[in-house]
């Protein structure tokens, strides 16, 4: 841990400085000054765990010193040492929850049995913040693996506020099944924590995203070592594994080469011998075998191009609701949900509603369909493709889309304090997040992050203008942020200066 010793009296602070076991209690100097003023200058440019302070210095006393760093370091920790037996002192530095306050002069004995204390419960506080900041960057790869951004400036500037050490920028990604509790398999895989940092997530769609970040040097074993932990087919199915990729903004390349390995398993059955054998539910029943009322095919077309969603809900739900009709036999079932995904997929195709890659998309979901137990679960596939894929006009009408957009504004609006993400969000509305995004951006000229953070910034401001003695630290609770540095941060780019600078205006207005 960082020390930084602060006392206008320089022989006083080498005092202090020469008394400090430091080899013995693990400590390093992070500096000296001759004031709070200065203090807060060095702990905003420097890591500083500990600060120890007198009271009474120029320009800004210790006391003042510590209340304002709390508000911005609320796990940064102090004990104040003081030629002043001034009780008034004393009980400011309680209310403050300075851990002691010592007289001068200081015996050496007393000193280092305190700051050993104090290491401790720094140390705990340490433990919770880096627990918080873990799970802060668990979320942003949730969000960046579900699609919530699409712009790499905005990635990489959110990545910036919470990034790991300049060299770990080297990053792989792997996608897989398990049957296990996350605690389990996160246990699994611990043994890497050595060499690189991990990050474990159950996605929106059921499965698990492993993300692993480190130094180029260390990842390249870690990529060997993690094929070989995925290669447990008790533990893990259908794992796949991306590339080794440098820089954050790459990282979709290395989840889109797991996930393509995921959905590829997915996509055909398992033999006694785990080994692939060739895609048969689909490719053997050819599709001209396959017949359903000209009635039904014509009504299923009209709702297709309409893109609704409930109607398209309800005509697949009649393939396994009608008794009088043959399709209940559960062969002819599974055979039917991939005609009627081809047939479908190919009159958008040749309506020029579809591009080839998209058409060609379909073939591959038809291939997992046969793995799908539910029937329900295969219907709902095959209307989330369609409904994906329509056109922008189809998929989701002018009127509709405005209007699903002006309710997702309200909600922001009425709920900014609150934990909101993009994903979910889309999913309220029935879009997948990408095509939300766009929209929301089109409606409103902003994408969901800059709105959101614009909300939160501007009520930030307006806590702070209309009562200058308010904590920062409850400032960012109040506008859906945990992270006070992360908040800091986000305050600073958003108005040019720091909150606390944006509090000392507001007190002098």
């Amino acid at each position: 841990m960082r020390v930084l010793v602060v006392d206008d009296q320089r022989l006083s602070r080498a005092g202090i400085i020469k008394m400090i076991a430091w080899d013995k209690l693990d400590l390093q100097l992070a500096g000296e000054c001759a004031n709070g003023h200065e203090a807060l200058e060095m702990i905003a440019d420097h890591e500083v765990d500990i600060v120890i302070t007198d009271v009474r210095m120029p320009i800004l006393g210790g006391l003042e010193l510590i209340e304002q760093a709390k508000e911005l370091y609320p796990h940064m920790a102090f004990l104040v040492i003081s030629g002043f037996d001034d009780y008034a002192y004393v009980r400011k530095s309680i209310h403050l929850a300075v851990t002691d306050y010592l007289l001068k002069p200081v015996d050496q004995s007393e000193l280092n049995d305190i700051l050993e204390k104090l290491i401790a419960k720094t140390e705990e506080g340490r433990q919770k913040a880096a627990a918080q900041l873990k799970k802060t960057r668990e979320q942003f790869f949730y969000l960046l693996l579900e699609g919530a951004y699409d712009q790499n400036e905005q990635l990489v500037t959110d990545w910036e506020d919470i990034r790991l050490s300049e060299h770990e920028d080297h990053f792989i990604v792997a996608m897989f099944d398990s049957a296990e509790d996350r605690g389990k398999i996160y246990g699994h895989f611990q043994h890497l924590e050595s060499r690189c940092e991990i990050f474990l997530m159950r996605m929106r769609e059921n499965y698990y995203a492993f993300v692993a970040a480190g130094s180029a040097d260390a990842m390249a074993p870690v990529w060997s070592d993690l094929r070989s932990d995925l290669g447990q087919r008790g533990l893990f199915q259908l794992a796949g594994i991306g590339s080794l990729v440098s820089g954050i903004e790459n990282l979709k390349e290395s989840a889109a080469k797991a996930h393509d390995a995921y959905t590829l398993q997915a996509s055909l059955p398992e033999t006694s011998d785990n080994r692939v054998p060739m895609a048969k539910a689909v490719d053997s029943v050819p599709v001209s075998s396959l017949s359903l009322s000209s009635t039904w095919e014509r009504e299923w077309f009209i709702i297709i191009k309409q893109g609704n969603r409930a109607a398209i809900l309800n005509k697949l739900e009649e393939l396994h609701s009608n008794t009088s009709e043959p399709v209940l036999n559960p062969d002819f079932m599974e055979s039917i949900y991939p005609y009627v995904l081809l047939r479908g997929a190919r009159a958008m195709y040749e309506a020029g509603n579809l591009t080839e890659q998209t058409y060609m998309q379909a073939f591959q979901i038809a291939k997992k369909l046969p793995y799908i137990v539910e029937l329900e679960a295969k219907r709902d596939v095959v209307a989330d493709f369609f409904i994906r894929h329509l056109g922008t006009e189809s998929q989701f009408p002018a009127q509709k889309a405005k209007e699903s957009v002006e309710k997702a504004k309200s909600f922001i609006d009425a709920n900014f304090s609150q934990p909101i993400n993009l994903t979910d969000l889309a999913q309220a509305y029935y879009m997948n997040p990408g095509y939300f995004s766009t929209l929301f951006r089109q409606y409103t000229g902003h994408n969901f992050l800059e709105y959101l953070t614009q909300l939160r910034m501007e009520h930030a401001k307006s806590l702070i203008a209309s009562n200058p003695s308010v904590k920062i630290s409850d400032v960012a609770v109040l506008c859906g942020y945990q992270d006070l540095k992360h908040f800091r941060k986000l305050f600073k780019r958003y108005s040019g200066v720091t909150p606390l600078q944006y509090k000392e205006d507001a007190k002098i207005d």
